[in-house]
């Protein structure tokens, strides 16, 4: 066979390839030109491998990546699946760059059966090996069910097209992903945005961007706190709930923020809090933590935020915008809890116990003086907070960093920031802590 002839074959081979889902997310993904396929004309059998694999950047950054080829055996993973996806994982390792895995799967190829199941192991082997070296994103742009659902779960951050299938066993209900998207070409753009704002692996820091407008918008309470603070247009938040945990930019670097706004935590927002934590702590993202709230509904997710926050070498700043008692102020509010700084707002209170609470402790000769209980005891709690709880108090006893008005929170925290750039912490060494979960 002469050259033309070879060149011709070629031509067919990649011509069939063409029209491929797959590899259009692919390039969806990767900006323009810039993808390089990798094990382009691998097969299973006598058709492609059932997903397509590759790097390239993304702003100008570099990025691996596969994506599941459904039209191929429903996308199935098998051995010659789980190759591929492991030559990406190896090569994101070797070159500390992210890792995005689009998704749409039946799960194991099922007539495989032990050589799929260790070709799914040990993709979840290298996910796990890398996991806090570089980040990783699963967008679940379809079907991702059974042990597939296991391997995109493992990722950093979960992007789900609002109909994607989501979920481990038959009749389950779809997991609940980090960010919902309106389809799959728009859960892609979300992970593009991610990777502008995470940095390529946990030696590198976050790409910053030139920001000269420290102006914040009104704000008095927790609500609404993060995007009063942040950079126009920057928030990205993952989940949903009272308890918000959102990747910003203020004047053009990023950082975590994150805000306790329950009256007692719940344990699903803990979890959340803590794993969110625990991300920007792997990549040395910056932690800023608003607090208003009394406490913990759980002893589980009171160890579990408080490790995290504990654990995290990562510079921490929290600003009291409200209630900071007991276990709440305990476990993230504090200098003794490891934040850098701890801002106030004039009008937080920080109490061991809640007044309504402490009033029937330590002033109970005045409640026992009342003429309308009901009023009486909301005023009092409310005169026991401002008393013994004031933050000018806490700030001369060098608890407080400092007392500041609410208009003064971005100009303060962009200059901390900018203070705390270079921290580095030591611990002592160990394998890792053994987190409550």
């Amino acid at each position: 066979m002469n050259m033309q002839d070879q060149l011709q074959k070629l031509a067919d081979a990649v011509s069939a390839l063409e029209g491929s889902k797959a590899r259009a997310r692919l390039l969806q993904l990767f900006d323009e030109g810039t993808f390089v396929e990798i094990d382009r004309l691998s097969r299973d059998g006598d058709k492609p491998v059932e997903a397509v694999a590759g790097f390239g950047t993304v702003d100008g950054s570099p990025v691996y990546a596969f994506a599941q080829d459904r039209d191929v055996c429903c996308g199935a993973i098998g051995k010659a699946q789980g190759a591929k996806i492991r030559k990406v994982f190896e090569l994101a390792a070797q070159n500390g760059a992210p890792v995005v895995g689009v998704f749409d799967s039946d799960g194991a190829k099922l007539g495989e059966g032990v050589d799929a199941m260790d070709a799914i192991a040990e993709i979840l082997l290298a996910s796990n090996t890398l996991s806090g070296v570089v980040p990783q994103i699963a967008v679940v742009a379809g079907a991702c069910v059974g042990s597939s659902a296991i391997v995109a779960a493992t990722a950093d951050i979960v992007v789900a097209a609002k109909d994607a299938d989501y979920y481990l066993n038959p009749g389950d209900k779809s997991e609940t992903a980090s960010i919902t998207a309106d389809d799959a070409d728009a859960a892609i753009e979300k992970a593009r945005e991610l990777l502008r704002l995470l940095p390529a692996n946990n030696l590198s820091v976050p790409v910053a961007y030139e920001f000269d407008n420290t102006a914040m918008a009104a704000c008095e309470d927790i609500q609404g706190v993060i995007d009063a603070v942040a950079d126009e247009e920057s928030v990205f938040r993952l989940g949903d709930g009272a308890c918000e945990t959102a990747l910003v930019r203020v004047c053009g670097a990023v950082c975590g923020m994150v805000t306790l706004a329950e009256d007692k935590l719940s344990c699903c927002s803990s979890s959340r809090v803590a794993r969110f934590v625990r991300l920007c702590d792997s990549f040395s993202i910056p932690v800023i933590t608003f607090v208003d709230a009394a406490g913990f509904a759980s002893l589980k997710g009171a160890a579990k935020v408080s490790q995290a926050y504990a654990e995290a070498t990562t510079a921490k700043i929290t600003v009291l915008v409200g209630k900071a008692y007991g276990a709440a102020y305990i476990a993230v509010a504090g200098k003794s809890a490891g934040a850098d700084a701890v801002l106030a707002w004039p009008a937080a209170a920080v109490l061991p116990l809640a007044p309504e609470a402490a009033i029937h402790i330590f002033w109970k000769e005045r409640l026992a003086n009342m003429g309308n209980p009901t009023e009486d005891r909301k005023k009092l709690a409310a005169e026991y907070a401002e008393t013994e709880g004031s933050v000018f108090a806490a700030a001369a006893d060098g608890v407080v960093t400092d007392v500041i008005a609410p208009a003064e929170t971005k100009a303060k925290l962009a200059a901390m920031l900018e203070m705390l750039s270079s921290k580095r912490v030591t611990r002592l060494p160990k394998k890792h802590a053994n987190i409550q979960l």
